[in-house]
């Protein structure tokens, strides 16, 4: 199956000129790990997801630890969280976004998501415009709904 049959259509993307604020508010009310940025003219510039809003709200230092739970909290999460939420997305996107073609198989999909560790993917035309976004979760919809359908046929075989 292509992936342009089963990936998401719903136009849920940033652009360049808004803020991590509007990023945050996308991926929780749509329930996503993350959202691509476009341009102007339609076409993936970058990336943001849950982690990176997360570790532009922790100090730079933070990864090199084993363990953080010896620092003192005094609510610093809250205050560096108030300190970036009005910042552009293109701050903290991810700039090189890796995107599949529509007319990609969902095998190849399913095996590169693995491969590198995406969620969440999005998905462009021949020209490189954004069309959709598929996810782990819309690979596995579409297995479901082609077990669905392949039960249903077989039903309809021994009943003819």
């Amino acid at each position: 199956m292509k992936i342009g049959d089963l990936m998401n259509k719903d136009m849920i993307v940033l652009h360049e000129d808004d803020c991590i604020e509007k990023a945050i508010e996308l991926i929780l009310r749509h329930c996503r790990t993350g959202v691509p940025v476009l341009s102007q003219d339609g076409k993936v510039s970058g990336f943001v997801s849950e982690e990176d809003i997360i570790k532009n709200c922790l100090p730079g230092y933070i990864t090199t630890l084993k363990n953080a739970a010896f620092l003192p909290d005094y609510g610093q999460f809250a205050k560096r969280f108030a300190a970036v939420r009005n910042r552009r997305v293109t701050d903290i996107m991810q700039k090189k976004v890796f995107c599949f073609k529509k007319e990609d198989s969902d095998f190849t999909v399913a095996a590169e998501m693995i491969r590198r560790h995406f969620k969440i993917c999005p998905v462009v035309d021949d020209d490189g415009y954004y069309v959709g976004c598929v996810s782990r979760a819309y690979l596995i919809r579409a297995m479901m709904l082609e077990k669905n359908r392949g039960e249903k046929k077989e039903q309809r075989l021994r009943y003819e």
